[in-house]
């Protein structure tokens, strides 16, 4: 299962409807996000996210001139699909080779130039965030990479800003603010309820909502649009579902038969690969309420928005709506058991298939994380899984240009 998803129709709701502080904020929105206004027209942005998979190009347009932009992804009104462009591998793949690395962008930057009119180019943002890939990676090759891109960034005709990798928190609360400004909560601070957010990635994962009670700590206060916000958020550097399944390489994890590629074959016992999540993860809890993991956690409130791997498991599964822990444990249980060889006879073609047989580790590992991680009940109907809500993909990239847009910071 990629953490960015394979060439298969989205199947999923593009639009819901739901009814609805120690750790540092975001930093201070840049002057360089609020570029030079006009009012008889689109003004354009773009980011990059840089994944521990992929580097993803999103166009975004709003006009200006609302205290809380209206932000959309863009597109032509001929196309149903938004402008987006990406390229594999991540910018982490190309460790010890910074000049590929800057290289390797160059097909998003030949697309927003093609997409953005030419003279909106020298206006128009350009900003390049990077999350967990580069994260883990040895701060010497960070370094490296995140200069040839600058270097790379700075020739083209748009107004780049310096590359950075954000952090984990930010991750969360910018995924957080996507879904709730895409549902219209943020638009007058109230007092309509907010939903949470659920991201999982090939490197990490991120959980934020607002608690039932201020978060004592892992907490962010946000101010946006002149509302405030009190978040409980937090990020698990490693939880990724690339990482987890590499690290664990348990053969339960795989469907029955299937050939390792470190030899030997999948059982494809789902309640086993359950268990194996279960044990390589715990932690013990020094300062309840904890997650499964250790960390310090409210009890989970109010509706969830999941995306990301969340989004292409459920929708692999059939999983429209509501994505019940239950029913997908059921689903993946199936799955995993049937026979892999059996499979490859009836559909030759699965084989050039190498998402395929992921599946398997990732519905145990999204049953896992939802039910004994986070604490949502198995039969609960609280979390829905989205890959666009409005329009727009759910993640956390326009969260993050809405916060240098129009954020405040303390």
């Amino acid at each position: 299962m990629p953490s960015v998803p394979p060439n298969r129709p989205a199947g999923l709701i593009a639009a819901v409807l739901l009814a609805g502080c120690a750790a540092s904020p975001p930093p201070a929105p840049t002057a360089r996000a609020a570029a030079v206004e006009r009012t008889d027209g689109w003004r354009y942005a773009l980011v990059i996210d840089a994944s521990s998979s992929a580097s993803t190009l999103f166009v975004y347009r709003w006009r200006p001139g609302d205290p809380l932009p209206r932000i959309e992804a863009a597109s032509d009104r001929r196309e149903a699909e938004p402008w987006t462009e990406r390229v594999r591998p991540g910018l982490s793949d190309y460790a010890g080779r910074p000049a590929e690395a800057a290289r390797s962008l160059e097909p998003l930057i030949d697309y927003a130039r093609r997409k953005i009119p030419a003279s909106e180019h020298a206006r128009t943002p350009l900003h390049l965030w990077a999350t967990a890939g580069l994260r883990r990676l040895d701060p010497d090759r960070r370094t490296e990479i995140l200069r040839a891109v600058d270097a790379a960034l700075a020739t083209t005709p748009f107004a780049a800003a310096a590359a950075r990798v954000i952090g984990g928190e930010e991750e969360g609360v910018y995924g957080w603010l996507t879904v709730n400004y895409l549902l219209g909560h943020l638009e007058h601070g109230g007092p309509f309820p907010t939903v949470g957010a659920l991201d999982l990635g090939g490197a990490s994962s991120q959980i934020t909502f607002v608690p039932l009670d201020h978060p004592r700590e892992s907490g962010q206060v946000i101010r946006l649009g002149g509302s405030v916000y009190h978040l409980y958020t937090h990020s698990y550097l490693g939880l990724g579902q690339d990482v987890v399944r590499n690290e664990l390489a348990d053969p339960a994890c795989f469907p029955r038969g299937y050939a390792l590629a470190g030899g030997g074959t999948g059982t494809g016992d789902l309640a086993a690969c359950r268990d194996a999540i279960r044990r390589h993860l715990a932690r013990p809890c020094g300062d309840p309420p904890c997650s499964a993991f250790g960390v310090y956690q409210p009890p989970v409130y109010g509706d969830f928005l999941a995306f990301s791997t969340y989004a292409y498991t459920a929708d692999f599964f059939d999983l429209r709506g509501r994505l019940t822990p239950r029913e997908l444990e059921e689903a993946g249980t199936e799955f995993c058991a049937a026979s892999w060889p059996e499979r490859l006879e009836r559909d030759p073609a699965a084989a050039e298939d190498r998402y395929l047989p992921l599946y398997c580790f990732a519905a145990a590992y999204v049953v896992e994380l939802l039910t004994e991680g986070f604490g949502f009940s198995p039969f609960a109907e609280r979390v829905q899984a989205v890959l666009r809500v409005q329009g727009a993909e759910a993640g956390w990239t326009l969260g993050a240009l809405l916060y240098e847009l129009a954020g405040e910071s303390d």
